[in-house]
């Protein structure tokens, strides 16, 4: 049997860094980027929720100007350990989504919000908050982008009970680790538990995460980026950039312009 330990491996960067198959999945989103945000020259882009700094390294990697933004300090040491390994240059600022405006310092040409960073702010008014803050670090006709799954998807899931994820396996420092995520009803939000077995010493420990997102869908969204000021959005299903389709779409990405005014 696992022991249980009380250390989450959220509060494990390198954990986190590892579950994910950067190679796959930045050569399939950061020409996406590209796109939104046009050339390279000049542009100043803001990550938004950055994590480890995987996305904003490969951006400045690219030729963008790029601040990255998160609330979790050790999340931003490993950001800043990637940039520093690439040797790319891109200013990291610890700071919620309410903190933006003021700790972001300047204006920017675009923000893009990834993995569901933007349904971490775990209430409508968090959600809210963040695109307040977006537009405020915007240049008037910037550009905001912003990815969640497709949480109509899982609303019809847990509608049958519970959701689960995975599992998925890699091997991470040298050790293996298997983990999988549940999803669960909590009032209008979703709790998100992540389990991680982790083989240490020839025994396995348990590592659990609990998490709480705000379930982003189409229409609640669409009016709150135009109470925030936003226009001209567009709703893509993946980022292949076929329209969005609440029963068939993994994703939810959407692409708006800030006003002029």
């Amino acid at each position: 049997m696992a022991n249980q330990s009380i250390t989450t491996f959220m509060a494990s960067p390198a954990c986190y860094d590892g579950m994910i198959q950067w190679g796959p999945r930045l050569e399939r989103e950061i020409p996406v980027l590209q796109t939104i945000f046009g050339p390279a020259a000049g542009v100043s882009l803001l990550d938004a929720g950055c994590g480890t700094g995987r996305h904003a390294v490969a951006m400045a990697e690219r030729g963008y100007r790029i601040t990255g933004a998160d609330a979790d300090a050790p999340m931003l040491t490993l950001a800043r350990r990637h940039a520093r390994e690439r040797r790319a240059s891109v200013r990291f600022v610890q700071a919620t989504y309410a903190q933006l405006a003021r700790r972001a310092r300047g204006s920017f040409d675009g923000v893009y919000c990834l993995g569901n960073a933007l349904a971490a702010a775990g209430s409508e008014r968090g959600v809210r908050t963040a695109l307040a803050n977006f537009r405020r670090v915007l240049r008037p006709g910037g550009c905001l982008m912003f990815q969640v799954i497709n949480f109509a998807e899982v609303r019809r899931a847990l509608a049958k009970g519970a959701y689960v994820r995975g599992p998925q396996s890699a091997v991470i420092d040298g050790r293996e680790h298997v983990w999988l995520k549940l999803f669960a009803t909590e009032g209008e939000a979703i709790r998100v538990q992540s389990i991680m077995l982790c083989k240490h010493v020839g025994r396995w420990v348990r590592h659990i995460d609990q998490g709480r997102l705000w379930p982003i869908e189409v229409a609640p969204v669409s009016q709150w980026l135009h109470d925030a000021g936003f226009h001209s959005i567009h709703r893509w299903g993946s980022y292949a950039g076929e329209p969005f389709r609440s029963r068939t779409s993994g994703d939810l990405i959407v692409i708006a312009k800030r006003g002029e005014k």
